[in-house]
């Protein structure tokens, strides 16, 4: 069981994606948009953020590189979740330091299977 943040503003998709993952076990808190995010994830210490690039107030994006400059996800994972799904705009999410993206409209499936190879800590390859 992992406690998981989702900051996205839409209901349903919130809906959907705590459904799939409470379903799967985990512990799911949502925020309407990215104001808080900083706020909770210092109160509730998750597992995974889950992101959307585009809400009200504050970008995905925005919130995901104030937290990483101020230090705040150094060992989080961070999936953006999004309708953007061109290149440059996956690029500009993993410069900012997320750990994977998916974009809008998504496979349940797929999400819980990135969900899950996200929370599952990788050994380190030895180098050679």
């Amino acid at each position: 069981m992992a406690r998981i943040i989702l900051a996205d503003d839409d209901k349903l998709v919130t809906y959907l994606v705590r459904s799939l993952l409470e379903e799967q076990g985990h512990l799911v808190g949502s925020l309407p948009d990215g104001r808080d995010v900083a706020a909770v994830l210092a109160a509730k210490d998750p597992d995974l953020l889950i992101l959307d690039c585009a809400m009200p107030e504050k970008t995905g994006t925005e919130v995901l590189r104030e937290l990483r400059a101020a230090g705040l996800v150094p060992r989080i994972p961070v999936l953006m979740l999004t309708s953007r799904a061109s290149a440059m705009d996956r690029n500009i999410a993993y410069e900012a330091g997320a750990s994977d993206y998916l974009a809008k409209p998504f496979d349940p499936d797929e999400l819980v299977v990135r969900v899950e190879a996200l929370l599952t800590p990788r050994p380190r390859r030895a180098i050679a």
